[in-house]
């Protein structure tokens, strides 16, 4: 069973010269997929309720509200930043609680600002909090609390390392940040309040054990994780190669509905469709999927080859989506227990021609992991709130962050 003082320990180690490259580059992507997801969700609520509250509390502003011209707290701009990947199109996902994985970054990133840390502790601290937060998601499954739990010990993690703490300060903090637990409501509304908290949690927890208070050992007191969950390991990598377990999402949607839309676009790929030319469209997949597939997000993948957003009700699309068919088969169900989230789409045409196109992994999946250029595209689609200009200079800063500031790319973020 694993005890504060050793995630401390293993999170103290984390360096960012031993990280391997795929590593450093696998983080990068994340961050700027992270901040293009909370971009796109700057009038999404309840972030507009947050960003008022926030920016009301400005004795100690410090740190950057992303797409804002204002500062808050860094506890609060944590949360802030961090509701907004929630709120809209949301960013990279976990197996196997499928709950966002985006939270701790803007809490290492507000702790890395406001010491005015390079970029390299930065790139560690991120890494830190993914390994955290991975070998917590997969071995410490929550029963009863809502999955941000995690998040607010991998955002203590991952703020602490990049603030430079010692082993004693950061037992400190992951173990005040291991003693906030967030129920588990499931209504999606509640879902940026619990991941900003989740990362407000986190880097306070930090901030509380800089001041000199000393933070329980959350996992093996009483009343503690031991207690709730039963016993559990923890294997920390010191290459952090859980932050590529961190899913990136290149389409709008559920994780389990990437696959089938990733298919509809490859059926796209090779047949122009015009909406009148499609007769049926067939979408086989596994049951937990079937739920979470939007019959227009799979239509606007036949006929516009793009569902970066989400369409909405759009007229032109409605004779497609309501020719689609989802259903789930024991055949793909079969497959799902060996790791695979597969989905197949089958089109039939007007003249009887049939175009059919199947995903094993979508991509994003750690099976399939996204490209910088995928991440780069989706960036730009959502990030429109800035011109081309400035995502340039984001994407620029992103791509050689190890050798900028973290003060830096939270300029860019105003």
């Amino acid at each position: 069973m694993p005890s504060a003082v050793d995630i401390a320990g293993f999170a103290a180690e984390v360096s960012y010269e031993e990280l391997p490259d795929e590593v450093r580059a696998a983080a990068k992507r994340r961050v700027l997929d992270t901040v293009g997801v909370a971009l796109a969700s700057l009038d999404v609520e309840p972030t507009g309720g947050i960003r008022r509250a926030v920016a009301s509390r400005s004795d100690a502003a410090e740190s950057r509200l992303w797409g804002s011209d204002r500062q808050a707290a860094p506890a609060d701009a944590a949360m802030y930043n961090a509701a907004l990947t929630e709120a809209g199109n949301r960013a990279t996902y976990l197996a196997p609680t499928l709950s966002s994985a985006a939270a701790p970054l803007p809490a290492v990133l507000a702790a890395a600002e406001v010491r005015s840390a390079p970029g390299e502790d930065l790139l560690a601290g991120l890494a830190t909090a993914h390994e955290v937060h991975g070998e917590l998601a997969w071995n410490a499954p929550l029963d009863g609390f809502h999955p941000a739990t995690h998040a607010a010990i991998a955002a203590a993690a991952g703020a602490g390392r990049a603030m430079g703490f010692p082993v004693d300060k950061l037992t400190s903090a992951i173990g005040l940040a291991a003693s906030r637990g967030t129920l588990g409501i499931e209504e999606r509304p509640f879902d940026p309040i619990a991941v900003g908290s989740a990362a407000r949690s986190g880097l306070e927890a930090c901030l509380l054990a800089e001041g000199g208070v000393v933070g329980p050992d959350s996992f093996s007191a009483e009343g503690g994780w031991t207690d709730l969950v039963g016993e559990f390991d923890l294997d920390f990598d010191p290459g952090c190669e859980r932050v590529r377990d961190a899913a990136i999402r290149p389409h709008a949607g559920h994780p389990h509905a990437q696959a089938a839309t990733e298919a509809a676009l490859d059926v796209a790929e090779d047949t122009a469709f015009d909406p009148a030319d499609i007769d049926d469209v067939s979408v086989e997949t596994y049951a937990e999927a079937v739920p979470e597939i939007d019959a227009r997000a799979i239509a606007a993948a036949l006929v516009d080859r793009d569902v970066t957003v989400h369409p909405g009700e759009r007229a032109d699309l409605r004779p497609v989506a309501d020719a689609v068919e989802i259903t789930s088969t024991d055949y793909f169900d079969e497959r799902v227990g060996i790791g695979e989230l597969p989905s197949r789409v089958t089109v039939t045409a007007r003249d009887g021609a049939k175009h059919e196109a199947e995903v094993q992994w979508p991509t994003g999946h750690p099976a399939k992991p996204a490209s910088w250029g995928v991440v780069e595209e989706k960036f730009h689609v959502l990030a429109d709130a800035y011109d081309a200009e400035r995502r340039t200079a984001i994407v620029d800063t992103v791509r050689s962050l190890e050798a900028e500031t973290a003060a830096e790319l939270s300029r860019l973020l105003d």
